[in-house]
């Protein structure tokens, strides 16, 4: 009898050694304000621009063609990010990116974008405001409209107003 209380006892000895009592408190504290502050980890960078991307999701159809723009049109500065988690909040529509990894710019996808969704920038263009609201909007382009002023279309941050 005492073989197998020795080694039983032995094993929950290493058992109760090894645990570390701040990994028993995780089981009896609110993780609510954690879970609020990990959820909102991703979007750090621009705060607003999730609620942004439900008000365009909101505006637009399953199918359309989004193309972003943000203040920062480099793949590596910031439009990665942009690119990236508007595929996911804009699901079964088709989010055409500006830039290549490589930071070449694609303007037949700003072309053949029906959407142009701008966040925290003024796009100077031929188009319709469709909805504006949490610092961007988001423009339905005017084909074959003739540019303002004469100029193709214009990007400029909000802070350049």
């Amino acid at each position: 009898m005492l073989r197998r209380v020795l080694p039983a006892l032995a094993l929950l000895a290493l058992l109760v050694v090894s645990i570390e009592p701040g990994m028993l408190q995780i089981l009896f504290i609110d993780r609510e304000p954690s879970a609020r502050a990990l959820s909102e980890a991703p979007d750090s960078p621009l705060p607003l621009y999730p609620r942004f991307l439900e008000g365009v999701r909101a505006h637009t159809q399953p199918g359309d063609t989004i193309a972003i723009v943000i203040p920062r049109m480099s793949w590596n500065n910031g439009y990665v990010y942009a690119y990236y988690r508007a595929s996911y909040f804009l699901a079964g529509r088709e989010v055409l990116p500006l830039v290549t990894p490589e930071n070449e710019k694609v303007p037949e996808n700003f072309r053949a974008a029906r959407y142009i969704a701008a966040f925290r920038v003024n796009v100077r263009m031929p188009s319709e405001v469709v909805w504006r609201g949490e610092r961007g909007t988001l423009l339905r382009p005017i084909r074959g409209a003739p540019p303002a002023g004469g100029k193709a279309a214009a990007i400029h941050p909000e802070s350049q107003r």
